[in-house]
């Protein structure tokens, strides 16, 4: 009797619980709908500054064109897909805010500090713009962009140079995005 009893009894707790259920799930039929907007934010930033060579050594007996690679290239992180420009300007030239591309930006000018009157003119090259026309896509926050800056001095300014050892200019690199 004992056996029936207690069988009894789990079938009323199992009948219960499982009227519960029924009824939490009735429920759970109804929904409604979340609407999430998003937006990402195209940004952009100096990764690694670029540098050259200190002092850069222009040989007046040259034959050809110098190029002279950098020390440190420019690196700039962006949105991944995120298309940048980089302008260029030249302390002591004529080139103000010119897109940098692989074809360089020309109007640059490298100044004697104790012969102000002798200038060496270069050409600033970007080479790791994606287009040719100056374009730089940016692959997200990992992965840095390598602007690919060099300088150029064509051979007829290497070859008309004065001999110094304080030529200079200050190139400033602006990001458009």
């Amino acid at each position: 009797m004992k056996k029936i009893l207690l069988t009894a009894v789990v079938m009323v707790i199992v009948t219960v619980v499982g009227g519960e259920i029924k009824a939490a799930g009735s429920a759970e039929l109804s929904s409604t709908n979340i609407v999430v907007n998003a937006q990402v934010l195209g940004t952009c930033e100096e990764a690694q500054h670029g540098a050259f060579p200190n002092p850069l050594t222009i040989d007046t007996q040259t034959a050809t064109d110098q190029t002279f690679a950098p020390s440190a290239d420019e690196l700039v992180r962006c949105s991944n897909g995120m298309v940048f420009t980089v302008k260029v300007s030249s302390a002591n030239g004529t080139a103000v805010g010119q897109t940098c591309t692989s074809g360089g930006v020309s109007g640059m000018v490298l100044k004697s500090a104790s012969w102000p009157a002798d200038m060496v003119e270069y050409v600033f090259m970007c080479a790791g713009d994606t287009d040719g026309a100056g374009h730089f896509t940016g692959a997200g926050y990992n992965t840095s962009k390598a602007l690919g800056i060099s300088i150029k001095v064509l051979q007829a300014n290497a070859q008309t140079a004065f001999a110094h050892a304080d030529y200079s200019d200050t190139v400033t690199l602006t990001l458009s995005y």
